[in-house]
């Protein structure tokens, strides 16, 4: 079965990442571990600057449970990446971002993917439900087809 290729209009937030010539694997495309940490950057990024949070004396953390890539197409240096986030599902502890990577100026998606962040209290390291004011920030992404 194939796998639509979701468009940048599906993805409700994005940032744009500079790519730099040590990005570039000896195949003169960026190197795969790349395209985990421009995921990283967009989540730390939308969790910052939507929801106030740091990481650094929250008491509730998030863990990463899981995380997925789909490469459809190289991304290379020189240019900036598009990098993409929308929610996919919100659980009682835990929220599963849908990611997007892009070319500038592309229409179509050159990786895809997923990843679960759960919340924990961070003195007891446990699941807790997600505080309020993150479940409101991420039904303002969420989306309800999944692509």
């Amino acid at each position: 079965m194939t796998k639509q290729i979701p468009t940048l209009e599906h993805f409700p937030y994005r940032i744009s990442i500079p790519t730099r010539w040590s990005d570039n694997d000896m195949f003169g495309h960026i190197n795969n571990v790349l395209y985990y940490r421009y995921y990283e950057a967009v989540i730390l990024k939308f969790l910052a600057e939507k929801a106030g949070f740091h990481g650094f004396d929250e008491p509730v953390l998030v863990f990463a449970a899981e995380s997925q890539c789909r490469f459809l197409k190289p991304l290379s240096y020189p240019g900036n990446i598009v990098a993409t986030l929308c929610i996919e599902h919100l659980g009682r502890t835990s929220v599963r971002y849908g990611l997007g990577l892009f070319e500038e100026g592309a229409v179509e998606a050159a990786a895809t993917g997923h990843w679960v962040h759960v919340f924990v209290d961070r003195a007891s390291q446990r699941p807790v439900p997600i505080p309020e004011h993150f479940r409101h920030v991420f039904s303002q992404f969420q989306v309800t087809n999944d692509v």
